[in-house]
């Protein structure tokens, strides 16, 4: 008697096929969540270009950077899940400089400004001998994309580096025409 063997997959073929889709899921879910960071990124990019130009005009009608010692935070907190709405109270520097959001934003964003006389605080990007009696500002974007910021204001103060870790911050100010930048985790 001859048996008639039906060919199919065995256990093994089976397993190596769920793995390697496993592993292409996963490089597609981090790729997805590269793309997403980095354009959430580039609003804070963008926005702190926006803020720099508008500070210079502000400089140039009124010979002062627009802002105080205490920092202007908006929104007033640091958006996770949800975008926030862009709407500054009225007597906030973000309204004087007229800064518009397209939108809703991702980010924390704050503003620090300080006349001639008056030093940049311990925590800011340049020394106060790099003003050299300028008036100075200095503006920066804090977002949490992954929710491990447990609602930390943001301060630009990322000297500690548990915070540093949970937060991506970018920054500019009067000192250097750039976006400095610090991503979550890095």
């Amino acid at each position: 008697m001859q048996r008639t063997r039906s060919r199919g997959f065995t256990l093994v073929e089976l397993m190596v096929v769920v793995v390697i889709l496993g592993v292409l899921a996963v490089l597609a879910l981090f790729a997805y969540r590269k793309y997403t960071y980095a354009a959430r990124n580039s609003e804070a990019v963008q926005f702190l270009g926006a803020v720099r130009a508008a500070q210079e005009s502000y400089f140039q009608s009124f010979g002062q950077y627009c802002g105080t010692l205490q920092p202007a935070l908006h929104p007033a907190v640091i958006p996770f899940e949800a975008k926030e709405a862009w709407n500054p109270p009225a007597n906030s520097p973000w309204r004087d400089l007229s800064l518009q959001s397209a939108g809703r934003v991702w980010f924390q964003y704050y503003l620090v400004a300080g006349t001639a006389n008056q030093n940049p605080p311990a925590d800011a990007p340049f020394l106060p001998a790099e003003v050299n009696g300028r008036p100075w500002y200095w503006a920066g974007a804090c977002g949490d994309f992954n929710g491990d910021g447990a609602g930390q204001a943001c301060s630009g103060a990322l000297s500690n580096d548990r915070m540093a870790s949970k937060l991506s911050f970018f920054e500019t100010s009067s000192v250097r025409a750039d976006v400095v930048s610090h991503h979550e985790g890095q």
